[in-house]
């Protein structure tokens, strides 16, 4: 990695865009659609518009009122505890789908916290024979010659986000018809994601595989036709590997059933300079965290944010832009580009203050600086154990009856 440099973020924004392809001239795929603006002004104004009615209704369906929060959740322009209350003020229980989707994306963060590095790692014994082939180059450029994948793959490289049901369609092709390794398929699909998240991506590629579930999930032609309402189906020419009963794909996908063992993985972290030993206090800003509302950031301390080649590197252009985006809104945050460790060494930084994460990357960065862990608003006040947290049903259990404030309140 080059020496560090001190970033100046523009604030026209057609200026910002060309500034980090510039700055990021390795960084793939295209520039950040108009349809998406990183920060927080946005992601408010699209918390205040959703529709917890509409949601409930047809949020299974490809063109159905999703939220399209996940690229704020995830890299904290708001909490989910903001989303939680807003929607619960404004509908109650009506808002039950909808607080549930949120709960997901707290327990996948919970089960992230708990076990660490081990989710990039077979979590339990495949209940089915899974495949560990490589990832094909018709699946990365949206080859494949079936509409609907190659569909769900343009989505994904040209703006970043995929419909949650399409997610599910497309992992499980690629896992169960492609026989490919989950963890090569998590690591390709997250680079380009722009909620790009270790747990929710990397549990739900499990989740798919049945190395984080009870069983594999698959689909059929009449369910895709069903919720995509036929968009790729009618156009499309080849014999369809998904068009038969759950039954017959069952047996043709999965003729023995011999699971294994979990699969452990050694997680390399890369080597980092070393940093001499200084005494002033910072508040580091990580990727989890970008937003001026931030109680840590609001600190009257020296704040640095770094775009990090290790943590960063892979990540896709229109990602990288959104993320400047957030950081416009932040003006009191130095933006570097270098080595954290580098940057924090020669800024004469000994300790920093920052959010907790479960991310042991960024953990492992600062550990030299001494971090001081600020606890990240909880979605619920409460302990769960490492047994709940291996089913979201069990977490459910516990947590839903506190979001929902009803004691008697069970799994919708």
């Amino acid at each position: 990695m080059s020496k560090p440099r001190k970033l100046q973020i523009p604030d026209d924004r057609s200026e910002r865009l060309f500034y980090i392809k510039r700055m990021f001239p390795q960084a793939s795929g295209p520039d950040l659609k108009d349809a998406w603006h990183g920060g927080r002004h946005e992601a408010q104004r699209r918390l205040s518009g959703m529709d917890a009615l509409a949601y409930e209704r047809n949020h299974h369906f490809l063109n159905g009122a999703v939220t399209r929060l996940s690229p704020y959740l995830r890299h904290g322009c708001i909490t989910l505890n903001e989303a939680c209350n807003s929607i619960r003020a404004k509908y109650g229980a009506k808002a039950e789908k909808l607080i549930f989707a949120f709960a997901w994306r707290d327990y996948w963060r919970q089960v992230w916290y708990r076990f660490g590095d081990d989710i990039l790692s077979d979590m339990e014994a495949a209940k089915v024979m899974i495949g560990h082939d490589p990832l094909a180059d018709d699946i990365r450029n949206g080859t494949t010659g079936l509409p609907c994948m190659d569909g769900f793959i343009s989505d994904l490289l040209t703006d970043g986000y995929v419909h949650h049901h399409a997610r599910m369609w497309f992992a499980a092709y690629v896992l169960h018809w492609r026989k490919v390794d989950w963890r090569a398929a998590a690591d390709w699909y997250q680079e380009h994601l722009l909620d790009g998240d270790m747990a929710s991506n990397h549990l739900s590629w499990q989740w798919v595989a049945s190395s984080f579930s009870s069983k594999p999930y698959y689909f059929n032609k009449e369910s895709l036709a069903r919720y995509t309402g036929e968009k790729y189906c009618a156009s499309c020419t080849k014999t369809c590997p998904f068009d038969d009963s759950y039954d017959g794909l069952h047996i043709k996908l999965f003729p023995e059933v011999i699971p294994g063992s979990p699969e452990q993985h050694k997680v390399d972290r890369p080597t980092r300079p070393a940093v001499s030993t200084q005494t002033a206090l910072a508040v580091f800003v990580h990727d989890e965290m970008l937003s001026a509302a931030n109680p840590i950031v609001q600190q009257s301390l020296h704040k640095i944010f770094v775009f990090d080649d290790h943590l960063h590197g892979k990540w896709s252009l229109n990602r990288l832009q959104f993320m400047a985006d957030c950081l416009n809104e932040m003006p009191e945050v130095d933006v570097w580009l270098g080595d954290a460790r580098e940057v924090l060494a020669e800024r004469g930084i000994g300790q920093v203050i920052t959010q907790a994460t479960p991310n042991q990357e960024i953990r492992a960065m600062l550990a030299p600086f001494s971090p001081k862990w600020q606890a990240e608003p909880k979605l619920v006040d409460v302990d769960i154990s490492s047994k709940r947290l291996k089913r979201f049903s069990r977490y459910w259990d516990k947590v839903g009856p506190l979001l929902m404030g009803n004691a008697e309140y069970r799994q919708p």
